[in-house]
């Protein structure tokens, strides 16, 4: 019997034949597709390095390639008709490397001493010290090194760098400031301005390789240039003039002097602009060696230490009171020399004056006739006015470090306060630069206006103004109100006996100052100590310059604000009026021996055979 057919077992041929291999187009497809999404990262790569990155990265690249060796010159300062009064000049540092040198030491250290002028036995320490470079000299001029580069040394660098001089030496030294080691501006103007005389905008700068030499850079016209210039930061424009100054300094300098004072100041201004003409300060300072002088030598003391006035406050206690409606002009006082408020008793320094006005307030400086109207106003009335008349507050001069003053809050005030303060002590504390500008109201038609020092920044090489200073302006008092109290003070010094004022010529409206000094402690006076001052403007009908002197603590001539602040303010004021073509408001006859105004000799030569041999440790550098 047969046995059934098994079935048979058929195997998959997909599982039993081998797998085909890829075909070539494949593997190209592959390639293709990665080398394409390389590409496109490439592409997308360069994409954002040079379209979205490149401006930053061309910015950072031009950093770099400036930081080292980098020569910016700091813009100039210069006066009002375009004098230098601080510039940049490229001066050289000297660095040896010792081990590089093949003359001997000895031989190397003979030769850089006659040339940069330094000691032999300095540099021959410093080349024997274990130092491998070592700093022979620091700013050298132009003619070392030529002479240093003639000899053609190895192991010897020369750096250029930029150096800050002051050609007017200590003229103008408070107002500038100065520039430290870092180049940095230090106080004044060089402080103040320190971003704009370091900003050289636009201004290409030489771009330099990795062994300090320049790169050769296309412009935007496809002209190469070497673009090898120092840039030059922005110029700034004071509103001083070199020969104001020059000239309010040396009369200051003379009455300090010849007074033995402990300082002294004197500010010369436009009252219509707030432009600062002149602007003194005694003892003076040398900004190119600022490193010899003390801190309280180098301050500008007239801004920011702070003197109770004095009599010269009147002129605002008067105008205040006249405003406010608390007197009239006719409005009289008895003054009998002496008043008691509460208790403490007010008097004046040479007994009453009977029955008085303002005009007699002013001639007699009657202490007891200011009080009465201090006390006329309310606090709350007095404090306002005064507020308005800039004190209390920095006038914004624009130069760091200005004090506000002192002015205490009216709701502390009690009666006698409100008296002292009426005759410049109480409740009040000033600089010389706040009463400038509160009397310059007076003068102004009774507008004030912002004092200031920089009349304007520019680009130097455009003369293109960038910043122009506009004055901060303010109604403090009525014009007739102003007009009144000018001519008040102008009888006050025709018909009075000071000597400060006259000025030939000239009709002068003013007030003296002699107060007592504060002591170190804030209470009570220094027995003998004043300050003497004296503030004026003039033409008195129409007032084109004020002018404030102010002496702390003289020692001679009565320590009198008349017989001591009043010849520097006359000096002063005779001989700017004369130099800006102020016409003169009345004929002068010197040859007139009725007339009482007499012929001004400046303290620089009444004092001169004085002061000729005479030794100023206070004018001398503290180390």
């Amino acid at each position: 019997m047969d046995r059934p057919e098994r079935p048979t077992l058929v195997r998959n041929n997909s599982r039993s034949q081998r797998r085909k291999p890829r075909s070539p187009l494949f593997r190209l497809r592959m390639w293709q597709t990665f080398l394409g999404l390389g590409a496109l990262a490439i592409i997308g790569r360069l994409y954002y390095l040079q379209i979205l990155q490149g401006p930053s990265l061309v910015e950072k690249a031009q950093k770099q390639r400036q930081q080292h060796n980098m020569l910016v010159h700091r813009g100039a300062i210069i006066d009002n008709r375009g004098l230098p009064l601080a510039i940049d000049t490229t001066r050289y540092d000297i660095y040896v490397h010792t081990k590089l040198l093949k003359q001997s030491k000895e031989e190397s250290a003979q030769t850089l001493a006659s040339i940069t002028r330094e000691p032999y036995e300095k540099i021959l320490k410093l080349l024997n010290s274990r130092h491998p470079v070592v700093t022979i000299a620091r700013h050298l001029d132009r003619e070392a090194v030529d002479k240093l580069q003639a000899l053609n040394w190895t192991g010897v660098d020369i750096v250029s760098k930029p150096f800050r001089q002051y050609p007017e030496g200590h003229m103008l030294g408070h107002i500038l400031g100065f520039t430290d080691v870092e180049g940095k501006g230090q106080g004044g103007v060089e402080q103040a301005e320190q971003n704009l005389l370091n900003d050289t905008g636009d201004i290409p700068k030489p771009q330099l390789d990795g062994q300090g030499r320049t790169i050769l850079m296309p412009s935007k016209n496809k002209e190469q240039s070497w673009d090898i210039t120092p840039p030059l930061g922005r110029h700034v424009q004071l509103t001083i003039d070199n020969y104001l100054q020059h000239l309010a300094e040396k009369e200051l300098n003379a009455m300090c002097r010849h007074s033995s004072a402990l300082k002294g100041a004197v500010i010369l201004a436009d009252p219509t602009n707030g432009e600062i003409l002149a602007w003194a300060n005694y003892p003076p300072f040398d900004p190119n060696n600022y490193n010899k002088y003390a801190y309280e030598v180098m301050k500008n003391w007239s801004m920011v230490d702070v003197y109770q006035p004095g009599s010269t406050f009147k002129i605002l206690t008067v105008a205040s009171g006249l405003e406010t409606g608390a007197i009239k002009p006719n409005t009289t006082w008895y003054d009998s020399g002496s008043i008691t408020v509460g208790n403490r008793t007010i008097r004046n320094h040479d007994g009453g004056y009977g029955r008085i006005g303002i005009k007699e307030l002013f001639i007699h400086s009657s202490n007891i006739a200011s009080a009465i109207i201090g006390m006329t106003m309310t606090p709350k009335q007095f404090h306002t006015k005064l507020t308005e008349f800039g004190f209390g507050k920095p006038t914004g001069v624009g130069l760091p470090g200005e004090s506000g003053g002192i002015l205490s809050n009216y709701k502390t005030w009690k009666p006698i306060d409100q008296a002292t303060t009426g005759f410049g002590q109480g409740a009040i504390a000033v600089t010389p630069l706040q009463l400038i500008a509160a009397v310059g109201a007076v003068a102004n038609n009774g507008t004030w206006v912002q004092p200031h020092i920089v009349r304007r920044v520019f680009d130097p090489r455009t003369n293109v103004t960038e910043k122009w200073v506009e004055p901060k302006k303010r109604r403090v008092i009525s014009p007739e109100v102003a007009k009144l109290v000018s001519r008040l003070l102008a009888e006050n010094i025709a018909e009075g006996t000071q000597i400060a004022g006259q000025v030939p010529g000239y009709r002068v409206a003013g007030k003296t100052g002699t107060a007592q000094k504060v002591s170190a402690s804030g209470r009570g006076y220094i027995a003998g100590a004043t300050i003497a001052s004296f503030i004026g403007f003039l033409p008195a009908s129409n007032p084109q310059l004020i002018c404030i002197a102010v002496i702390d603590s003289p020692q001679t001539d009565g320590r009198w604000g008349n017989t001591v602040a009043g010849p520097v303010f006359n000096a002063v004021t005779l001989e700017a009026a004369r130099y800006l073509n102020i016409p003169a408001d009345y004929v002068f006859n010197p040859n007139d021996k009725n007339q009482k105004i007499k012929s001004v000799v400046p303290p620089s030569v009444k004092y001169a055979a004085e002061l000729a041999g005479k030794t100023d440790s206070v004018h001398a550098p503290s180390h």
